[in-house]
């Protein structure tokens, strides 16, 4: 016979001891009545004997009970389970009815944690008067833990859905090869403070490596939701594991998370690769055999063919590694040719036109070489090891190194950053670092024109927050009427955060003429640098007085053993390696190389964006092994300018043709 009063006794007792731990819920939006249905109609025919001859089981004292708890659930060694898992076992009637409540709240979803306001549901006992008899009642009730208990239950509901969001989140977008990289530059001691976040990388890092091999995900991520690692994504060292999941560069990201953490004058003491890059890089480097391509040198007129160089000048012929026999296969002809000296007006002809039509006639080339190609010089780099497989995209173990910072003029700097450069008058100011300078300028009437009231005339305003650059640019342009006057200039340093690179150039612009004006000297924290004053007279600069520690471009400075401002003689003139022999892989670039230009700073051999493919998933650790293995200055190398066919510019030649006639030509890039 069926023990009702047992049945109450063991869900009780079941009810009390999954109250210890973590309650949940099953069902979202779950009609409650069909929890009571079920329970009704689970129980065997004539067990359940309704109306007057007997009430007890559905009464609306165990149909509280039911509705409120009856999909509550536990999660245990990642299963979950409910009320009624297990309750009167070996009872005829309620395991019956015990088993059908459990399959049918067992088949629900999860749906969020078990919250109530209530102390209690349901009552132990109630008495009736019957016949003039007390008849005492058992009924289904249970308490509900302090744990469990709150007086705001909606926004206790809510935070726990949003710890599953964000831990659902975390596991799913930050990857492993991410938290590895974290843990080892934490281990490297090449992240800042790296120490303090080695926990929560850690434990969050665990948890993912369990969820990997749950057996249910999401039984997983509600069980641990409340564990504070499962906020890890949301946390400061959690969006450097975002970034580095996302594919965002290694510098790029850790520099991010320095921000958000580090003293603006934090810098890093150690290089951005961890031990597995490494090991993962000298595993490719060996399986390829390039051991001994990775060795680097400044390249010589001796170990350029002949057949890769466009024109060479007399004197250089004879030490090209084909010598003159190469040269006799090279066809020549001459074109008329007029005179002129720099202060004439150039003729202006495209770079291909030149190389075609002009360059076969010449006899010699003087390049001027002005203080504006600074970023402009070349180096030709190869490998010690002819013999040893090359390292690039091209079949040979060419490569070239800028001196500069990059190719692009500040112009092109200042509109690839959104600014104007079509007014009537600018003044832009470019640096190489990642400090925040501010470019300030005091109008003939006071106006002052600065970063916090940018709205007009200043329209790029770079590195005052993340995304920082080292190619920051800002600007300032008149495009309506400009008054005439005196106007003052200055460069602040409002968050000085690198130690190297410093100092910065001024560019103006005026009825189509462009000057410069640098500043050679590190830029100290909340130092403001005069850095002149230009009179404007009918709208245009009709004079500038730079300011103390200016230089100005116009006049003539030492750089890599030639003096610039002046024309330099042309020894040869190539294309970049990759359009060797018959390559042409990416953009072309055209170099220049001039007589007696020696670098005479370590140079790198290796860059990046010229590895083969097969090392791009290596590209960081190349990055630094480039920078570490620089090739080390000599006085017969190549070097000189070089300009890349993708960028806008120009450089003025004097060509001496074949006869003894002259021409100055302004070369189009």
């Amino acid at each position: 016979m069926a023990d009702f009063q047992q049945f109450v006794a063991d869900v009780g007792t079941r009810l009390s001891a999954m109250s210890k731990g973590e309650l949940f819920v099953v069902g979202d939006g779950l009609d409650r009545d069909s929890l009571w249905l079920t329970f009704l109609e689970s129980f065997p025919a004539g067990t359940n004997l309704r109306f007057r001859e007997r009430s007890e089981y559905d009464c609306s004292t165990c149909r509280g009970f039911v509705k409120n708890f009856g999909n509550v659930v536990e999660i245990q060694d990642g299963h979950v389970r409910t009320l009624w898992s297990g309750v009167s076992a070996f009872d005829p009637v309620f395991s019956v009815v015990a088993a059908a409540m459990d399959e049918f709240v067992g088949t629900l979803p999860l749906s969020g944690i078990f919250r109530s306001t209530e102390a209690q549901y349901g009552t132990k006992t109630t008495r009736t008067l019957r016949d003039g008899q007390v008849e005492v009642w058992h009924h289904l009730h249970g308490r509900v833990a302090d744990r469990h208990r709150t007086t705001d239950v909606g926004p206790a509901r809510g935070a726990f859905d949003a710890a599953v969001q964000v831990f659902q989140r975390g596991l799913a977008e930050l990857t492993p090869h991410a938290l590895d990289t974290v843990v080892d530059l934490i281990d490297d001691n090449a992240l800042y403070r790296g120490e303090e976040h080695r926990r929560a990388v850690t434990e969050f890092r665990s948890l993912r490596n369990q969820w990997a091999q749950a057996a249910d995900g999401r039984v997983f991520v509600f069980a641990n939701a409340m564990n504070p690692a499962a906020r890890f994504r949301n946390t400061v060292i959690g969006t450097l594991v975002q970034d580095l999941s996302e594919g965002v560069d290694l510098e790029q990201a850790v520099r991010s998370f320095e921000t958000k953490v580090a003293p603006q004058n934090y810098q890093r003491p150690t290089a951005l690769i961890t031990p597995a890059m490494v090991k993962a890089a000298m595993k490719t480097i060996g399986e390829l055999g390039l051991e001994e391509s990775l060795q680097r040198r400044f390249a010589r007129l001796s170990d350029v063919s002949v057949n890769n160089v466009l024109w060479v000048d007399n004197d250089t012929r004879s030490r090209m590694k084909d010598g003159i026999e190469g040269l006799l296969m090279q066809a020549a002809t001459t074109r008329p040719s007029g005179a002129g000296g720099r202060d004439a007006k150039p003729e202006e002809v495209p770079v291909v036109a030149f190389m075609k039509d002009i360059l076969p006639g010449a006899a010699s080339i003087d390049l001027w070489v002005g203080n504006s190609h600074e970023p402009h010089f070349v180096s030709l780099t190869t490998g010690r090891n002819p013999a040893a497989p090359p390292l690039f995209t091209w079949d040979n173990d060419f490569a070239w190194s800028y001196g500069g910072n990059v190719t692009d003029s500040i112009r092109e700097k200042v509109k690839r950053a959104g600014g104007n450069v079509t007014g009537k008058l600018r003044v832009s100011l470019s640096w190489f670092n990642h400090d925040d300078l501010d470019l300030h300028v005091y109008e003939p009437d006071g106006t002052h024109i600065w970063y916090q009231d940018k709205r007009h005339k200043l329209d790029v305003d770079m590195n005052a927050s993340s995304p920082l650059s080292d190619e920051p640019v800002e600007n300032v342009t008149w495009a309506g009427k400009i008054a005439d006057g005196e106007y003052r200039i200055e460069v602040n340093q409002f968050r000085k955060r690198d130690s190297s690179r410093g100092g910065f150039v001024i560019e103006t612009e005026s009825a189509g003429k462009v000057e410069h004006y640098s500043y050679e000297r590190a830029v100290a924290q909340k130092e403001t640098v005069e850095v002149g004053r230009m009179t404007v007279a009918g709208e245009v600069i009709t004079a500038f007085r730079p300011g103390k520690d200016m230089r100005s471009g116009s006049a003539g400075k030492d750089l890599w053993g030639i003096t610039t401002e002046q024309f330099v003689p042309v020894s040869t003139i190539m294309y970049s390696p990759n359009y060797f022999d018959d390559n042409e892989v990416g953009n072309r670039h055209y170099f220049f190389m001039l007589k007696d230009c020696v670098n005479d700073q370590p140079t790198r051999g290796i860059y990046n964006e010229f590895l083969r493919r097969d090392l791009q998933p290596h590209r960081k650790v190349f990055e630094v092994l480039g920078d570490r293995t620089k090739c080390e200055p000599t006085s017969d190398q190549l070097s000189g300018l070089g300009f890349s066919s993708t960028v806008r510019n120009s450089v003025v030649a004097k060509v001496t043709m074949n006869g003894g006639r002259r021409r100055l030509i302004s070369i189009q890039f």
